[in-house]
């Protein structure tokens, strides 16, 4: 094989370790309380709630019936609830609940601080290196 081919194979594997690594590392932030995909649709609704179940399916690229089924486990957590729409009634809204703006709130903190520590040894410079790369094959 060429270098080139090895170095892309060596990224293909340092991705595959870094996205494992990191699921592992976030759903200790989440603990028993979230998965990513719950925190995901949680985090949406904190920025703009309500929404209908469609307009987060093409947010986030999956099926809608993916996210009927995280909002299902987020009702059942109180984190949000269904309501029917007051300007057209054969829709159902999904709104985010105290108990859930308060669990991303907390929850976007840790999450944070873990991305300030992971970075913390790069410079402001090869941050931005590293996000133009990445946002170049993205």
């Amino acid at each position: 094989m060429s270098d080139r081919l090895d170095l892309i194979m060596e990224l293909e594997q340092t991705f595959f370790n870094l996205g494992r690594h990191m699921r592992k590392e976030l759903g200790k932030i989440w603990g028993d309380t979230l998965t990513g995909a719950e925190f995901g649709v949680l985090k949406q609704l904190h920025l703009k709630s309500p929404q209908i179940v469609t307009a987060l399916s093409h947010e986030f690229e999956v099926s809608v019936s993916h996210i009927t089924h995280v909002a299902d486990q987020l009702e059942k957590k109180n984190l949000a609830c269904r309501k029917r729409s007051q300007l057209d009634k054969r829709v159902v809204e999904l709104h985010i609940t105290d108990e859930g703006k308060q669990l991303v709130e907390e929850t976007s903190k840790k999450k944070t601080e873990y991305f300030r520590q992971k970075f913390e040894n790069l410079t402001t410079e090869e941050i931005k290196t590293l996000l133009q790369l990445l946002q170049k094959i993205v």
